[in-house]
């Protein structure tokens, strides 16, 4: 069979690869490339030269200044270490760099583990973590074998199976990395600035996961976040009128109530509940919170729920407080209200909606992610007239106020990816949408003006669109005219192993831990004194397993120790101190026990024995 040797820095420049693969929304364009660099040079055999490092890390700082600035955050670090690592790669090798890069991947591997959640990593950091250790070991001449590391896992898994479910929770732990988008990408923001943006960037990162019964309509996929309500006359701040917040009443019998029941589990944390079209329930751990107004409700910073049900009805909604607030104030100019009074004339909200389509429409109105800096609402109107959600949405919201219609901004999401086998839909940056709400007939009504420039984007749902939108997307790739399917169906199957997985993960918190603690009647005190007994205990058996430790035996001892045994069990009980004494006591025996001792004895002591092992250990079982 043809072994093929791979040399340990071959090994860790591979691994270095897939990690930058699995990391790719997290590290830059310049640490991937770096990687890539140091792959090829180590396959090639070849070490740039001091200057050359030099430059190379000199560039990369330079290019980290321009990308983040003076933000220091994990992401940034993450770049830090991986670019540190690869550096050090490329060195001339002494013991002492062995050492540091083992220690350097160990450690970036398992940082990644904050950043990338799901399966394939956890598989890629167990397969990472056995061929280091494997390296390691040889590196220090000694040898791993896969039965030492099987017999770790034997005592180290129940250990930590007991550490997971009674290691005390915290009631509030500390807080998740913020999902807000960076500047130019596309995502959920609760506020909506446009003057001061000009283009937005594909941003597929995950927002929320929300179990569902049912695969729902892609125009109902709207996942409503906040409303907005105060204009300057383009851009729409959040006010404090608009953080609604509502305590959680706790309940011990919950009514299932009327509406589509969604279980939400959010990525990162945000500053709203999410829920479709409108909410009118939310339950989490700390009980349950009624809405009656169509808003949604405003997180606590200190205390999130990362975990929690909606129920939501896709009806229109009746008045709330906010209804006068949103009636009149516009923000905009003279000149600004002149031009809507001459180019709008109904003040009916369904003729007007009609005329305001129209206009866009003759107008030729487009759908960018690259339209520019439009600062106002008339530049937009009437030079611009190229845009995106928030755009035509602030443009809506401003003519309806400015014709004495109520009307407000929802920022959320609308799209997602349903997966069909776990039933959920997944719900990414690319989702991210603004549409009106306006009041009419005492009901606030939805109005997506979006939908009237771009219908695709609502068909598709924002994710999907962006993709098609981008040729070089994989889902898009064609064979004879057909799209690949099967990718998607095999990502779908995948995924809803992740999803089962992290979420049994994240229900063990302070709340499952309890459910789980009054289930098996106990109480949640007694863990002080339960665990530090647990703990004596696993040390002692681990001691105990110590010294039950010996040195292997060769096959030729394990000959005369069974042979012992078999002559002890006939009443023959004797040491063998020396062959002459062994010799007389085993002259009384039966011919077959002379001829096997005769045997053991050539064996063990003659260079070329004639009988070989496996027919004397066949004679001593028949004993």
């Amino acid at each position: 069979m043809l072994k093929i040797k791979i040399s340990s820095e071959m090994k860790e420049s591979i691994i270095l690869l897939i990690f930058s693969l699995l990391m790719r929304e997290t590290l830059t364009g310049a640490t991937i490339i770096l990687a890539i660099f140091g792959a090829t040079m180590v396959w090639l055999k070849k070490r740039p030269t001091r200057l050359i490092r030099n430059v190379i890390s000199l560039v990369l700082f330079a290019v980290y200044w321009v990308t983040f600035g003076k933000v220091i955050d994990p992401e940034v670090g993450m770049n830090f270490l991986t670019s540190i690592v690869v550096l050090k790669l490329l060195e001339k090798e002494t013991q002492r760099d062995r050492y540091m890069i083992f220690f350097g991947i160990i450690l970036l591997v398992s940082a990644g583990s904050l950043f990338v959640r799901n399966l394939t990593y956890v598989f890629f950091f167990g397969v990472s973590f056995f061929i280091l250790i494997q390296d390691f070991y040889k590196n220090l001449k000694l040898k791993a074998k896969v039965t030492d590391l099987l017999k770790s896992l034997a005592w180290v898994l129940p250990f930590t199976a007991l550490l997971f479910f009674f290691v005390p929770r915290l009631p509030n732990p500390l807080q998740i990395q913020k999902g807000t988008p960076k500047q130019g990408e596309i995502g959920y923001t609760p506020e909506v600035n446009i003057s001061q943006l000009e283009s937005l960037s594909f941003n597929d990162s995950p927002v929320f996961q929300a179990s569902v019964d049912r695969e729902i309509a892609n125009q109902k996929l709207y996942w409503r976040g906040n409303v907005l309500t105060f204009s300057d006359g383009w851009n729409w701040p959040l006010m404090p009128q608009d953080r609604y917040q509502k305590p959680f009443i706790p309940s011990q019998n919950r009514v299932n109530p009327i509406g589509l029941k969604q279980i939400i589990r959010v990525l990162s944390q945000q500053d709203f509940y999410f829920g479709l079209d409108h909410p009118i329930l939310f339950n989490n751990q700390k009980g349950s919170a009624s809405l009656d107004s169509s808003r949604t409700l405003f997180q606590n910073q200190w205390q999130p729920s990362l975990r929690y049900e909606v129920r939501s009805q896709f009806t229109d909604i009746g008045s709330d407080d906010v209804v006068e607030f949103a009636r009149f104030k516009t923000g905009l100019k003279n000149e600004e209200k002149k031009w809507i009074q001459e180019n709008f004339h109904s003040t009916k909200l369904p003729e007007l909606q009609k005329e305001i389509q129209a206009y866009f429409q003759r107008e030729a109105f487009s759908y960018s992610l690259s339209p520019g800096r439009v600062e106002n609402f008339l530049s937009f109107m009437r030079k611009n007239k190229v845009g995106f959600c928030s755009h035509y949405a602030s443009a809506l919201a401003l003519i309806l106020r400015a014709k004495k219609i109520p009307s407000r901004l929802v920022s959320g999401f609308m799209g997602g990816s349903y997966n069909n086998y776990a039933r959920f839909y997944q719900v990414t940056q690319n989702d991210a949408h603004v549409w009106v709400e306006a009041f009419y007939l005492g009901k606030w009504q939805r109005l997506d003006p979006t939908a009237w420039i771009a219908p695709d984007r609502i068909r598709l749902g924002g994710d999907a669109f962006m993709q098609q939108s981008n040729p070089g997307a994989l889902s898009q790739i064609n064979i004879f005219g057909k799209k690949i399917k099967f990718f998607n169906q095999w990502q779908q199957w995948f995924s809803q192993w992740d999803f089962k997985f992290y979420q049994w993960l994240e229900e063990m918190d302070y709340y499952g831990q309890g459910n789980l603690f009054d289930k098996l009647h106990f109480k949640r005190e007694w863990i002080f004194s339960v665990i530090p007994l647990v703990l004596a205990l696993f040390m002692g058996l681990y001691l105990w397993h110590l010294t039950l430790k010996r040195t292997k035996k060769s096959e030729i001892e394990s000959l005369w120790l069974k042979f012992q045994d078999k002559m002890h069990r006939r009443g023959l009980h004797f040491q063998f101190d020396s062959l002459a004494k062994g010799e007389a006591c085993i002259k009384k025996q039966e011919p077959l026990v002379q001829d096997i001792w005769k045997e053991l004895v050539e064996i063990s002591f003659k260079a070329e024995p004639q009988i070989p092992i496996k027919i004397l250990k066949k004679k001593i079982n028949k004993l």
